[in-house]
């Protein structure tokens, strides 16, 4: 299924009631979209407000056409300056292009939903600016109408306004297109500091759950984060690179390959990647420290430590496995596949 994103734009107005020296006199201002434009941040920081931080889907209300509950994945309210004006922006994904009577038959709920519903309730909400108090309407009596536009996101997702609850300076992120099986447009995933944490390139890479990946950093190239990891520094998670559980990934470390979970660590100037001739990769977990590079089918575990300047590179199809103090060669028929991080 490949998403599609509409836009259904309609016409904005608003009534300003100025602030004077008697608190808010009753003479009413009326606005149309251009003359809301300088109002544009307060009117869409009240909508976010309304809608939940933009999560809001007023399908969740719809119930009267199967073909349209079928094929609208999601129906999200909002404000955009379009053609030099502030219009209404409900953003519509599907999974393919609706027939002529779908998009009446959506454009009739949403006119609805402006009049007697959602917009409604909008209108009678009160958006302080700066000089004074103003009341947005999404819905109007005449001439009013959608007008519906086709867009391809260019990025693959945004920052929100969800704040990490012990870092302000991490935000949530919120996929704009599909990017895996699990993740959809509208899913949301984990903490970023800025774009520069996570590719915006159509490579698969994703930041999970309670994931972090902050300071100069980067996810990119298929790798990902999921759980509670935290990637930090200048570390680099690229390609077949899964970092989970409460694992750590920091300086200048580099992960190309394999897994990285449980309460393990990689920092320094690490190296964890796939072994070139056999492409086996590496699993780090416990409470494994990695400073030094380790290659090809290695399993770290228990307080294991790999020194910087040190390699452990498997050229063979067995497993290595180095348990703290003990090491030992397993055929790969002996061990058993590491659990996955759950995505």
């Amino acid at each position: 299924m490949s998403e599609r994103i509409f836009k259904m734009y309609s016409p904005l107005t608003g009534e300003l009631y100025q602030a004077g020296e008697y608190e808010y006199e009753d003479s009413v201002d009326e606005y149309n979209g251009e003359e809301l434009l300088p109002y544009a941040k307060d009117i869409e920081k009240a909508v976010k407000a309304y809608t939940d931080n933009g999560t809001e889907d007023l399908m969740k209300y719809f119930y009267e056409s199967e073909y349209i509950k079928k094929h609208v994945l999601r129906l999200v309210p909002s404000v955009e300056v379009w053609n030099g004006r502030l219009y209404g922006c409900t953003t519509v994904r599907t999974d393919e292009d609706l027939s002529e009577p779908g998009w009446d038959k959506l454009m009739d709920y949403l006119s609805g939903q402006y009049s007697d519903g959602w917009g409604e309730g909008f209108e009678q909400r009160e958006i302080e600016t700066e000089d004074g108090l103003l009341y947005v309407h999404f819905w109007q009596d005449h001439d009013f109408n959608f007008t519906v536009e086709e867009v391809t996101p260019s990025k693959k997702y945004e920052i929100t306004d969800i704040e990490h609850p012990k870092d302000p300076s991490l935000h949530r992120i919120r996929a704009l297109r599909r990017v895996s099986e699990t993740v959809g447009p509208g899913t949301l995933g984990g903490y970023v500091q800025s774009e520069e944490n996570l590719s915006q390139e159509n490579d698969g890479a994703w930041i999970y759950g309670e994931a972090i990946c902050c300071e100069s950093a980067i996810v990119t190239k298929g790798g990902f984060l999921t759980d509670h990891a935290r990637v930090s520094g200048s570390a680099l998670i690229s390609g077949e690179a899964e970092i989970g559980g409460y694992a750590r990934v920091r300086d200048r470390a580099i992960v190309t390959g394999g897994t990285v979970q449980e309460n393990a660590l990689v920092c320094g100037e690490a190296v964890v990647r796939k072994n070139v001739a056999t492409e086996a990769v590496p699993l780090v977990e416990e409470h494994a420290t990695v400073m030094g590079t380790v290659a090809g089918a290695v399993y770290l575990a228990a307080d294991t430590f790999i020194l910087p300047g040190n390699t452990v590179d498997n050229p063979t199809n067995s497993v290595l496995s180095i348990n703290g103090t003990h090491m030992r060669l397993y055929s790969i028929e002996q061990v058993k596949p590491p659990k996955a991080p759950e995505r």
